[in-house]
């Protein structure tokens, strides 16, 4: 069955403006790790996108609202879930989600609210 993530994306300043060629991609990801050795001995943190959102030149100011769907039969009640933001513009990435945004299980639900810090572009 499908199910939806909904809620919106906002930044500190909301007097920022999105220009004419940005995209918002906003992920599902399974954030149970998989833990992958690499060629130094070290591990890598491998997860696994759910679901994938993207619009694309919807939306020009702050807050951005979405309704992202996704197959309940991809989630796991032991598993844990959390979105990912980021908005590209002209190829590079302007916007992130700094921190984990959990969703779905664990007492965590299907609304949120998802802060986003700049990316300054040197």
């Amino acid at each position: 069955m499908v199910r939806r993530i909904e809620g919106t994306i906002d930044y500190e300043k909301h007097n920022e403006v999105l220009n004419d060629n940005h995209k918002v991609l906003i992920y599902l990801d399974d954030m149970t790790l998989t833990d992958i050795a690499s060629q130094d001995g070290s591990y890598i943190r491998k997860f696994h996108t759910i679901a994938k959102l993207i619009l694309e030149n919807q939306v020009r100011t702050f807050p951005i609202t979405f309704s992202l769907e996704y197959d309940e039969k991809d989630i796991e009640k032991t598993s844990n879930y959390s979105l990912r933001v980021r908005i590209v513009a002209d190829g590079k990435t302007r916007f992130i989600t700094s921190s984990s945004v959990p969703v779905l299980t664990k007492g965590h639900g299907d609304m949120v609210d998802i802060m986003v810090e700049k990316i300054d572009l040197m």
